[in-house]
């Protein structure tokens, strides 16, 4: 089996437009803010502020927990009574970060507990009875544990026999039929619990419990880095309580106090940047979970808690060569899994793969999870990756949207020594000589379960915008949006119909990275692929026009700050030469695009209006139809019957019927004729876009009679002229006038109505240097910002000057909508005239859903 570059199915959502605006004003962002807000399920003000601007005071109390007050007062005793207490962790980044937490809480209570934390190798994961005895022994009567302990039945007893009590802090499941019998069991997943918030990390909790003994405020909120390190790097989900957690975090960690998170930036090369969500999961991440992966984790718990700057060097050094031998032995398995796979499977047939080996050594049990999750990605397949120790083998799997890997290990228990996990990931233990039916049960299983489409991957991305919503004020408010992280992944975005405007080069010292320049008709933007440079030669063909799936950056250049991104996928959208017609005629389609733009309007209406074929022409405006039927072609005005925004459906019926009996050949309408009338009498086999429209939903259903199968329609584009683009530019510039405008028409306005009211009709007299429409909408944007009040009277509206004399137009939502749909109404235009029809017809049959 050869692995597959496959092409990524794009998900993208379109979240409300008004609402993005509403919000945009109230939050005092940009509307793009505000639709990566609705994205992540924001939908009110409140919600907006807490996730935008958290506060401490946004954090629900620790006493909400079931049991939290029985810990704290047990803890409190054995502190007040000189007993021992021992924190038992985890060796991932979530474990070692919560052990550090409760170490440096107790230190601000003059405590100094003991800590441990398990061997991966010798010990496994959680809790065991050794470890319990061995604690035992050096006298410690409060055992607390962190990210670990929920499912450790066995062991607790084992603790209670010993005279220990046991506090859980885990955020891991409970067991469906008993809890461990633990002294406290601090987790809002234990039923019967009322926490708010079901999805802290194992570091979350550690923090509830420090909430719950510490009353200082600042003490707690210096120990939020931990929290944001250990949340982001676990994969925890960043929304509600671990929102503001992580971004309270991530300022404390900006401001360098914790001497091993100074060290370990350092190391990683980002010291002197803004530490930002992807340096934590990153940078930060895979040097924490490598000393548990190769070696031991107290190293990071060590790095955590010392105030000694040499020690913290010490240790962070040892953490990133431990992090160097961790990349080497993965990249060696990886290699080898792949060359296993390559020879063992074809990937025409097999859906659930597993591979496995003996030459792997001590660590691989440490990255073959990594593995399993690189060749997830590569193929796109349920992956195991399996390291066999002798009669044993063991290993993690990583699976795909569409099956449980979970279940898929249920289904085939009878051949496990030891197994578990969820849907997208789980362990697994066996006898070697079981291997093979091992693959063969997999794969039936994947095979069953998995359809066609599950196997093709996914590329989910935001929404769809226009390059010039893009500005550096924009990206820089992405801050207010970090850390980024699970469930708040970074924004990326979908532009389409991209012309690129500076050719494709190489770069990076051995160029496999590429560079290039596009545009939307706004400012070309630089754009980065990173080891994408083979792609160079397809990007660089004649007439390439491409749809752009990326993420967005500032590249920061010799103090030069500019707008900047980076591509995950293309499609080449146009590779064709210029044609009149298109689909050409040799190809079955139920509609085409005519470009007549070049064509005499009176001619074209004409030849076309002889041909006998039901017509429908499409005008800007009441006042073009009758131009239309008196000046430019009143010899066939008899023929052509008129259709307005007032008709009704029994008028288009009665129009179509009309058409249908020879009485008539073609309507003109300034109006979208509706798709119910159009449906009843499916007849027409033409329509004629006489002038440029400024809205794409009006044009893309007035493109309708193409989704009629009855009939082969063609679409005439006839806008034939500069005058035409020239006269909808000024229309869309006077409608929704800028900021400039905007404060020269106040400035008048101030002179006009600030002693008494004033009407609607009287303003528009003596304000000359706007037009009527751009004049309602300004005042509209007034009114908002309470800068003018507005009273009606017998259906007249009237204006005075307010006492509000300050504002900022952002707060308006009129104001954000009307530049969004300038804008939006300007692009459109320019895609209406572009010199190429082929993407025209694209997005007509996206947005129509038309198949060739």
């Amino acid at each position: 089996m050869k692995s597959m570059k496959q092409a990524k199915k794009w998900i993208y959502k379109n979240p409300d437009l008004d609402l993005s605006f509403s919000l945009a004003a109230a939050l005092d962002v940009s509307p793009l803010i505000a639709r990566l807000l609705i994205n992540r399920g924001i939908t009110t003000v409140e919600q907006g502020r807490t996730y935008l601007y958290p506060t401490y005071d946004d954090l629900h109390s620790p006493f909400e927990l079931a049991d939290m007050v029985k810990a704290v007062e047990r803890i409190k005793k054995a502190i007040k009574n000189g007993e021992q207490i021992c924190i038992y962790g985890d060796y991932d980044a979530d474990g070692t970060t919560a052990t550090a937490l409760l170490m440096k809480a107790f230190q601000h209570l003059d405590y100094t507990p003991k800590y441990y934390i398990p061997h991966r190798y010798e010990e496994g994961y959680g809790l065991n009875e050794n470890a319990i005895r061995e604690i035992a022994e050096k006298g410690s009567s409060v055992l607390i544990t962190v990210d670990c302990g929920i499912t450790s039945v066995n062991e607790v007893e084992t603790a209670n026999s010993l005279g220990i009590d046991v506090i859980l802090t885990d955020h891991h499941q409970p067991p469906v039929d008993e809890a461990p019998a633990a002294y406290a069991i601090i987790s809002p997943k234990i039923p019967g619990n009322q926490y708010p918030y079901e999805h802290l990390a194992g570091v979350g909790l550690a923090f509830k419990l420090a909430q719950g003994l510490i009353d200082h405020q600042e003490c707690l909120i210096s120990l939020l880095d931990l929290v944001a390190l250990g949340t982001v790097v676990d994969l925890a989900p960043i929304t509600g309580e671990n929102r503001v957690l992580s971004n309270l975090g991530l300022k404390e960690i900006n401001k360098g106090k914790r001497l091993g998170i100074q060290k370990l930036c350092e190391v990683a090369a980002i010291d002197g940047k803004p530490i930002v969500g992807n340096s934590l999961g990153f940078k930060l991440g895979p040097r924490l979970n490598a000393a548990g992966r190769m070696d031991t984790a107290k190293t990071v718990v060590e790095l955590l808690i010392t105030d000694n700057e040499d020690e913290a060097e010490e240790y962070a050094k040892k953490l990133d060569e431990l992090n160097t031998n961790r990349k080497d032995e993965e990249k060696g398995i990886q290699e080898q899994a792949v060359q296993q796979l390559n020879d063992e499977y074809d990937l025409n047939t097999a859906k659930g793969l597993v591979v496995a080996s003996d030459r792997w050594g001590d660590n691989a049990k440490g990255v073959v999870g990594i593995v399993a999750a690189r060749l997830l990605e590569q193929f796109y397949r349920p992956v195991f990756v399996l390291a066999i120790d002798g009669e044993y083998a063991s290993g993690s799997g990583r699976c795909i949207e569409g099956m449980n890997l979970a279940d898929s290990l249920n289904s085939c228990s009878h051949l496990l020594k030891k197994h578990g996990g969820h849907q997208a990931a789980a362990g697994v233990t066996l006898e070697t000589n079981k291997i093979s039916k091992f693959k063969e049960a997999f794969d039936a299983y994947s095979s069953e379960n998995l359809t066609k489409e599950d196997l093709v991957p996914k590329l989910y991305l935001d929404f769809e915008t226009n390059l010039s919503s893009l500005t550096l004020d924009t990206l820089e408010q992405f801050d207010l949006l970090e850390p980024f992280g699970n469930e708040n992944l970074p924004p990326q975005f979908v532009s389409k119909g991209l012309r690129i405007s500076r050719s494709a080069s190489p770069m990076g010292k051995d160029k496999e990275h590429m560079q290039m320049y596009v545009s939307d008709g706004s400012n070309p933007k630089r754009t980065v692929g990173w080891r994408k440079a083979e792609h160079i030669p397809i990007l660089n063909g004649n007439n390439i026009s491409i749809n752009l799936a990326y993420s967005t950056g500032i590249n920061d250049y010799n103090g030069r700050r500019s707008v900047e991104l980076t591509f995950e996928e293309y499609q080449i959208v146009d590779r064709n030469p210029q044609y009149a017609i298109y689909p050409p005629t040799d190809t079955q389609s139920s509609g085409r695009i005519v470009d007549c733009r070049s064509n005499n309007k009176k001619d074209y209406l004409i030849n076309l209006l002889n041909s006998k074929n039901p017509t429908i022409i499409y005008v800007q405006n009441s006042d073009m139809i009758e131009l239309l039927l008196t000046k430019l072609i009143p010899e066939k005005a008899s023929l052509v019957g008129t259709h307005v925004k007032t008709c009704t459906e029994n008028r288009e019926i009665n129009l179509l019927e009309q058409i249908k009996n020879g009485e008539l050949t073609a309507i003109v309408s300034d109006s979208t004729i509706s798709e119910v009338s159009l449906q009843k009498l499916p007849i027409i086999e033409h329509v004629v876009f006489c002038h440029l429209e400024i809205d794409p939903t009006y044009f893309f259903k007035r493109c309708f009679p193409l989704t009629l199968s009855q009939n082969d329609t063609s679409l005439h584009l006839l806008y034939n002229n500069q005058s035409d683009v020239d006269l909808l530019n000024k229309w869309v510039n006077n409608r929704y006038p800028d900021e400039k405008l905007l404060r020269s028409v106040y400035t008048e306005l101030k002179g006009i109505i600030n002693t008494e009211y004033t009407n609607f009709d009287t303003l528009v007299e003596k304000l000359d240097i706007v037009s009527k429409d751009g004049l309602e909408t300004g005042l509209k944007i007034f009114e908002e910002l309470s800068l003018i009040n507005k009273n009606s009277d017998n259906g007249s509206a009237f204006f005075k000057l307010a006492e509000t004399s300050k504002s900022h137009l952002d707060r308006s939502q009129t104001f954000l909508k009307s530049q969004w749909l300038k804008q939006n109404c300007l692009n459109f235009i320019e895609f209406q005239n572009q010199d190429n029809i082929q993407p025209i017809w694209e997005e007509i049959k996206n947005e129509c859903r038309i198949s060739n």
